[in-house]
């Protein structure tokens, strides 16, 4: 939308009637922003003006300060606000939150927002129709980087195995618009020149987890684990691999042998616990037996039993950083 220099064909301010409007589409399309965030993005007693573009985009701000609103074809039936709005009222949309900071280069690069960059809640993927405007954020950080429309619904998305592009980005941070304001600036210190990460102010005052909450998902994981080997008791009962699928049968008991091989591997090692002090030293000697030669050994089981047992295709490339 702003990714080629386009300059304004008229200025003007908005009359009485035309700012009453404006508000009225405001608070219809962003059921989300009460009457106090709009009037903090427009002032009562503020003069609103718009810029008319050639490519029949309006754009509405304070005079004298940053624009706020766009309207995509001045109609009043795509506004959106802009990333400057968005730092002000940061929950005025819902948002998608990325994978990690090094996504957004891609987002404030101009490209759009596709649904592999995007990271899915454990509750599952919101709820969402086709054309509804959505911002983008980096974890960590509560300033949004971008505005869109959805390209699908939340039902096509999950169709489609949540792959193709999920939003139309139409402005972003670092675009023509946002370069375009004097006096731009960026709302933390997580935004970058070419990419956004976490905020470190954000991150430091978040709040820590109650320790009666750890104690009590411990106690949840410890059931968990109960039943789970329960029902992993029952299964050893009657095996339906082997009884329908022979193929299947040989290949995971050739994954058992390997998991096998490298656990036997992996026990070689010796934890002693309570010894005396006199026999401190002994014990030092004989931890320290292995050579270079073994511990690589070592290290390139585990990260062989790491690729066979949990990375999947679907998870490469990955950083090496993730892996280990």
């Amino acid at each position: 939308m702003f990714k080629k220099a386009i300059e304004a064909k008229s200025h003007q301010r908005l009359s009485g009637a035309d700012r009453k409007k404006l508000k009225r589409t405001i608070r219809d399309r962003f059921p989300r922003a009460s009457d106090a965030d709009i009037d903090a993005l427009l002032p009562p007693k503020a003069e609103i003006t718009v810029s008319k573009f050639v490519n029949r985009v309006h754009v509405y701000g304070v005079e004298g300060n940053f624009p706020m609103f766009f309207d995509v074809d001045g109609r009043g039936s795509e506004i959106f606000p802009t990333v400057f709005a968005l730092w002000k009222v940061p929950e005025m949309l819902p948002s998608f939150i990325l994978k990690g900071g090094e996504v957004s280069q891609f987002v404030i690069g101009g490209a759009d927002l596709m649904f592999p960059g995007i990271s899915i809640p454990a509750e599952g993927l919101p709820s969402f129709l086709v054309g509804e405007p959505w911002a983008v954020k980096v974890p960590g950080n509560p300033a949004p980087i971008a505005v869109g429309s959805t390209t699908m619904s939340t039902a096509e998305a999950l169709k489609a195995g949540l792959r193709g592009k999920a939003l139309r980005i139409t402005h972003y941070y670092r675009d023509l618009l946002w370069e375009s304001v004097e006096g731009h600036y960026v709302p933390n210190a997580g935004f970058l020149e070419d990419v956004v990460f976490e905020d470190p102010v954000f991150l430091s005052s978040a709040p820590v987890p109650d320790s009666s909450e750890s104690s009590g998902d411990s106690s949840n994981q410890e059931n968990v684990g109960v039943d789970n080997k329960e029902v992993g008791e029952l299964a050893d009962v009657k095996d339906p691999i082997s009884d329908s699928h022979p193929t299947s049968k040989t290949q995971l008991d050739s994954d058992t042998d390997t998991v096998e091989q490298v656990t036997k591997a992996v026990g070689g090692f010796k934890v002693t616990k309570n010894i005396a002090a006199d026999e401190s030293t002994t014990v030092v000697e004989e931890q320290h037996t292995l050579s270079a030669e073994d511990v690589d050994a070592y290290l390139d089981k585990c990260l062989l039993q790491a690729l066979h047992t949990t990375v999947n295709d679907k998870d490469l490339p990955m950083p090496g950083s993730t892996l280990w």
